[in-house]
Parts: structure tokens; C-alpha cells; sequence
């Protein structure tokens, strides 16, 4: 999987952008069931008991029987701790499923030698070549990177940081709409929420210089 690793910007940055990927088997609900455990621990626990006292998930196992598919689960993460966390949960869950972690490399190393993991596999992106200077500008493509299929349009971005300028939208609600784009579900709305703030300012900037300062 390599469409995670051509994500940009500052190295404080990505400090904050810890795309995983699981790889395998399909199984009901999992990426949901991922995301609702990591968020509320307690409430999944006890769903889960309940669950396996009336056999749920044995009778979607049976439905889903059928015809095995492979998919996977995408989820992100905003700091080393969150990561190792997950991954000490998955080795210990140990369920022989690919695991894809993306990341500055010292710092994705420094989660796996405090849990005795070695990869199995190192990727990583050469950059960018060829006409360079058709690309969007770089705060743009901070955001729009973040989606490894470039589902994010850099025209969509462009449009949303005007509404926030203008009062049309929050900040939230924008990301909320560039999120849906990405099918993966590893787009960082958290990181995505400075970049937008960050490139709004500069938009305002802009547009302020151009018109002068009145009095």
C-alpha cells in the first residue's frame, strides 16, 4: 500500500499524521468496530459481551460465508502515543492480518522498537517529479495529500477556505465535507482542521494587502 506515503508538510506537522492501514479478511462492521473501541473502550466492552451472549457475530459470520473478501480498515492518529497504543492492542490481538503504518520514519520506529516490532516491509516516496510548477501550491497540497487517491479536489479546498473567510461555513463543518471524499477513511481531520485555519489566514492576508488598510 503506498498511497499514504506521499503526504506533505513540515516535519511538526507530520508529527501529527499516523496513517494505519489493516489488510485481510472482511469482517462485519470492522472498520466501524475499530473506530467505536479506540473511542469509547467501556461502552464497546459491554456491546461486545452482549453480543456474544446471543451469538451475533457466529450468525454474520454465516451470512457473510458466501464469499471471502479481502478490504481494509483505515484509521489515523494524531500522536506516537495513540499509535503505539493500537499497535501494543493488535499485538496482542495478534490476528495475522497487514498492518500499514505510515509516518516519519524515527518516529514510527520509536513506537515499534518500544514494542519489540520489526517491519516487514520499508516504503517510502521519492517525491515529486516532472512539472512541478502545475501543481497547486503547497498549503494546498498539505491538505489535499492527505488523501492518498486525491479524491480531495484542490479546488474543493480552495472554495471551502473562501466560505470560512466569508462566514459561510466553520472550519468543522469544511473539513467535515473534504473527509467524506476520502473512502479510506485515513484523512486527519485533526491536522486537517490547523491547515485549513493556517491557509485561511493566509487567504485574509492576501486579500487585506490588496485592499489596503482604511481607517
Amino acid at each position: 500500500m503506498t498511497h499514504t506515503l506521499h503526504r506533505q508538510g513540515s516535519v511538526d506537522s507530520l508529527k501529527e499524521d499516523y496513517p494505519v492501514l489493516i489488510i485481510g479478511t472482511d469482517v462485519p462492521l470492522g472498520r466501524h468496530r475499530m473506530r467505536f473501541r479506540r473511542k469509547f473502550p467501556r461502552i464497546y466492552a459491554i456491546v461486545k459481551r452482549t453480543f456474544l451472549y446471543f451469538g451475533i457475530p457466529k450468525m454474520l459470520r454465516i451470512i457473510k460465508r458466501t464469499k471471502p473478501v479481502v478490504a481494509h480498515g483505515g484509521l489515523v492518529f494524531n500522536n506516537k502515543k495513540e499509535l503505539t497504543s493500537y499497535l501494543k492492542e493488535l499485538k496482542e490481538r495478534n490476528t495475522g492480518k497487514s498492518v500499514v503504518v505510515s509516518g516519519l520514519f524515527d518516529e514510527v520506529n520509536d513506537c515499534l522498537k518500544e514494542l519489540n516490532l520489526s517491519p516487514h516491509t520499508v516504503q517510502f516516496s521519492l517525491g515529486i517529479f516532472g512539472k512541478k510548477e502545475l501543481l497547486p501550491k503547497g498549503e494546498i497540497l498539505e491538505i489535499t495529500t492527505m488523501c492518498g487517491h486525491h479524491m480531495i479536489s484542490p479546488n474543493l479546498v480552495e472554495k471551502l477556505a473562501n466560505d470560512i473567510e466569508n462566514g459561510k461555513i466553520s472550519h468543522e463543518d469544511a473539513v467535515r465535507v473534504m473527509s467524506k471524499q476520502c473512502v479510506c477513511g485515513v484523512f486527519n481531520k485533526g491536522r486537517a482542521c490547523k491547515l485549513t485555519e493556517a491557509l485561511v489566514n493566509r487567504l485574509y492576508s492576501l486579500s487585506y494587502s490588496k485592499t489596503g488598510t482604511a481607517y
